[in-house]
C-alpha cells in the first residue's frame, strides 16, 4: 500500500511540476527552473528533520539545516532525533564530527543517504569523523538513542572553503 501510494504522490507531483514548468517557466532560463525545483525538494525534505521543540538535545543551524551543531546531555532516551539534512537536487560535501560519552544504554549516529544507512562507529575515546560525498536526494544525519544515558556532541560543516554547496 506504501509502494502504490509513493508511486501515486510522484506522478501526481511529476504532472504538475510539468504543468508548472510549462505555464510558468517557459520564458525562463534553465538556472531558474533549477533553483525552483530545488526549494520544492527543500521543502519536503525539511518536513524528515526533528522540529527543535522535539529534539532531546539542542541545535544550532548555520547557513542552511545541512551543517551547524547539536548537544544533548540524556538521561535514558529512547528515540530518534533527526538533527541535520534534507532533500535536494544539489550534490554537497560535509564533515560530520563530534563525542559520544555513553554512562549506559545506546546512542548511534547514522547517516541516510538515499535508500543507504550508515553508522558512524566511535573511537576508544568517543570521537567519531566521518567525510561525506552527499548526491541528491535524501540526505539526513541522526542521532538513534536506546535508553542512553550520557552526552553526544555532533557537528557538521561543508568540507569546501567558502562554506557552500559543492557541485
Amino acid at each position: 500500500m506504501k509502494k502504490l501510494f509513493s508511486l501515486l504522490v510522484f506522478v501526481l507531483l511529476f504532472g504538475i511540476l510539468h504543468c508548472y514548468t510549462e505555464w510558468k517557466f517557459n520564458n525562463e532560463k534553465p538556472k531558474g527552473i533549477i533553483k525552483q525545483v530545488n526549494e520544492w525538494t527543500g521543502k519536503i525534505g525539511q518536513t524528515q528533520i526533528t522540529d527543535d521543540f522535539n529534539l532531546i538535545g539542542k541545535r544550532l543551524v548555520s547557513e542552511d539545516d545541512y551543517v551547524g551543531s547539536y548537544i544533548a546531555d540524556c538521561d535514558g532516551e529512547t528515540e530518534k532525533d533527526v538533527v541535520f539534512g534534507g532533500a535536494s537536487i544539489e550534490n554537497r560535501k560535509l564533515k560530520v564530527y563530534g563525542t559520544l560519552k555513553a554512562e549506559s544504554g545506546e546512542a548511534t549516529v547514522r547517516i541516510q543517504t538515499n535508500l543507504d544507512v550508515i553508522e558512524l562507529t566511535p573511537n576508544e575515546d568517543g570521537s567519531f569523523e566521518a567525510s561525506l560525498s552527499l548526491t541528491s536526494g535524501g540526505n539526513y544525519i541522526m542521532v538513534d538513542y536506546e535508553d542512553f544515558i550520557g552526552k553526544i556532541e555532533l557537528y557538521s560543516e561543508y568540507e569546501d572553503a567558502e562554506g557552500k554547496e559543492c557541485k
